[in-house]
């Protein structure tokens, strides 16, 4: 609308399987019903399940048979977090704590009389009501906001849980109490504090629906840059444990010494950031889509010839390396005439432009006159609405959770479909006339409860 992207939430769909074949066959048949023309499908995102992203039998190859020019975005999201949770994997320091912090927040989720114990606590601790969050590998930002409250609750916790042993004698109050009274995994929550806020400050990034591409490697470039100093004798973190120390060996038989930290950072934290930042390398700094948009960016459009070669990338051309008589391909061979002449063309218009935001540079091209001048990239203007991530998706699932609960567990398909639909479609703020017309609608059947 407008050369703006707007989303919708249209349905939600039964499946009798979840099979690639059984999705992609629901996918097709609900489009079809609303009208929907998949040929004209341009982008789809998915998390990195196979079912889902499989090069040959996923969902995503198999939509791609009926539009072969739509381009699959693996969540960037989704793949920041599985670099954060495969470096803690393979760190036994950093997969212990997230061990303790999920049987922690178990033990008091699961017991409304804990949770009030520790909420007392703190009260008369004067520390912030903070509720433990569940440490979950494929919720994004979660371990960042469990750590932040343990951290911050840390004495409220270890007499909480101290005093739940003196009055119930349970055991696993006793056996939290002293896996978090372990110095290494007190200075672990420390060094999480301060790393997870770096990399959740790039996954709120990359869920900004109006993101530059361009800006992407930039981002991760400078998170790296950062992780880089949790590593430093004296990084933050560790200045702030040692300010800590005192209030910390009040509550608990903790003794925090310069050498301890030293070795823990040697022995845990090195390895467990210099494991993350290869985990995201890998993952971001080729990506195809972000590196093929570069080629629009006019502070990065070159002069020569040899730019040519890169509009395969854009139209996602899969070639075998030689052509049938075993010769390789060549340019000329691989890029029409046409085309070559046009991206010349486009390419001056291009260097002539103001060296400003990419997706302002793209969305002029797909609002302007320059599409019906530029008929070879015309299709280029759709890739202005592609998504890098999920967090649409995320968040009526999320809404999903609050609508059907454990408790609200027998609502009906249709009905549920409604509920969401209201959920996602209404606006925040509704108007007086807006509320007048909904309680009029709700007063025409005979109501338990007058509105």
């Amino acid at each position: 609308m407008d050369g703006q992207p707007v989303k919708h939430f249209l349905d939600i769909v039964p499946l009798k399987a979840t099979d690639a074949k059984t999705i992609y066959s629901a996918l097709v048949e609900f489009m079809k019903d609303k009208n929907i023309q998949i040929s004209k499908l341009v982008g789809m995102g998915f998390d990195g399940a196979a079912t889902f992203s499989g090069k040959h039998n996923g969902v995503q190859s198999l939509l791609k048979k009926i539009s072969p020019h739509a381009l699959f975005v693996h969540c960037h999201c989704h793949l920041l977090q599985l670099a954060c949770v495969q470096a803690a994997n393979a760190t036994s320091g950093i997969k212990h704590v997230y061990i303790t912090l999920t049987t922690l927040w178990k033990f008091f989720h699961y017991s409304p009389k804990r949770a009030e114990s520790l909420k007392a606590v703190q009260q008369v601790l004067d520390l912030p009501e903070l509720k433990v969050v569940k440490p979950s590998d494929t919720r994004w930002l979660s371990h960042e906001r469990c750590v932040k409250a343990v951290k911050a609750s840390y004495s409220a916790i270890v007499t909480a849980l101290n005093n739940i042993y003196e009055q119930t004698h349970a055991p696993e109050a006793l056996g939290i109490s002293k896996a978090l009274c372990r110095p290494s995994t007190l200075v672990a929550i420390y060094l999480l504090d301060y790393v997870l806020p770096q990399v959740a400050k790039l996954s709120r990034a990359l869920q900004t629906e109006r993101i530059d591409l361009t800006a992407i490697t930039p981002l991760v470039d400078a998170t790296l840059n950062t992780l880089d100093d949790a590593m430093l004798p004296a990084a933050n973190w560790v200045l702030e444990l040692m300010d800590a120390k005192n209030e910390i060996e009040e509550v608990t038989d903790i003794t925090l010494t310069t050498e301890s930290i030293a070795t823990f950072q040697g022995q845990v934290a090195e390895p467990f950031i210099r494991m993350l930042k290869a985990n995201i390398s890998s993952r971001f700094i080729s990506q195809d889509i972000v590196s093929s948009f570069g080629i629009f960016d006019p502070k990065k459009v070159p002069a020569a010839d040899s730019s040519d070669f890169q509009l395969l990338a854009h139209y996602g051309a899969e070639l075998p390396a030689k052509t049938a008589g075993g010769d390789e391909y060549t340019k000329e061979a691989l890029i029409s005439r046409e085309t070559r002449e046009e991206w010349k063309t486009f390419r001056s218009y291009l260097s002539k432009k103001p060296k400003g935001n990419l997706h302002l540079q793209l969305k002029e091209l797909t609002t302007s006159d320059l599409v019906k001048f530029f008929q070879t990239l015309a299709p280029w203007q759709t890739y202005v609405y592609l998504s890098l991530s999920t967090a649409s998706v995320e968040r009526s699932f999320s809404k999903m959770k609050l609508i059907e609960t454990r408790i609200r567990n027998r609502i009906g398909q249709s009905q549920l479909s409604y509920l969401m639909k209201i959920a996602m479609e209404t606006p925040e703020t509704l108007s007086s006339t807006q509320l007048n017309d909904i309680i009029t609608v709700w007063n025409k059947k005979p109501r338990r409860i007058a509105v």
